[in-house]
């Protein structure tokens, strides 16, 4: 039997690596931002809480205190709202980097194992034409299963993104109205 060059694959797989170590280290880079993004906000956050205390502190009446507490109320679901946009953006620039290079990959690696397929088919001993052929139906069958698994993971990616997108913009739209119909909102669900 001649002997197939499988350097191509032993090429793919090495690639592979790279891009293991290469998506590793976007996923740092993710951690980090989201890492900053998280420390940032805790600072502002503590230093407006202790404007507010200090505001709180220096009321003069009941009236007062209320008015400075409806006041701070808006300004921090706004800044709770830009914050989980943030976090959305970079779990989205992530994914996505992801996605294209995961898509890269597989076509390559699609095309590779059809060249080994196609040189194994020219040199398969006489008589073994059936296990071949059984053996490169299993294969097709195991691509058509991660092609389905892939459209069906972007597909239940995409419908949770407009989900959390959803449940911002109503969360956000039920606190403009005054916070009173998101009260009733959580109330009704119990």
């Amino acid at each position: 039997m001649p002997e197939v060059n499988l350097q191509p694959m032993y090429a793919a797989q090495a690639a592979a690596m790279d891009i293991v170590f290469g998506m590793t280290a976007k996923t740092l880079d993710a951690y980090q931002r989201l890492t900053e993004l998280g420390m940032q906000t805790m600072k502002e956050t503590l230093a407006n809480n202790q404007e507010t205390v200090r505001q709180a502190f220096a009321a003069k009446s009941p009236q007062e205190l209320f008015a400075l507490q409806a006041t701070a109320v808006e300004p921090a679901a706004e800044k709770a709202r830009a914050f989980f946009q943030q976090v959305q953006e970079i779990a989205a620039s992530t994914r996505e980097e992801f996605q294209k290079v995961a898509a890269a990959q597989y076509e390559t690696n699609k095309q590779t194992f059809q060249e080994i397929f196609e040189k194994l088919a020219q040199n398969v001993p006489s008589g073994s034409e059936g296990a071949f052929n059984a053996w490169q139906a299993a294969m097709t069958s195991g691509a058509s299963l991660c092609e389905s698994m892939q459209q069906s993971t972007k597909q239940a990616i995409e419908l949770a993104e407009t989900q959390v997108a959803n449940a911002a913009a109503a969360a956000a739209a039920g606190h403009k109205g005054g916070g009173q119909s998101a009260g009733r909102v959580v109330v009704a669900k119990r």
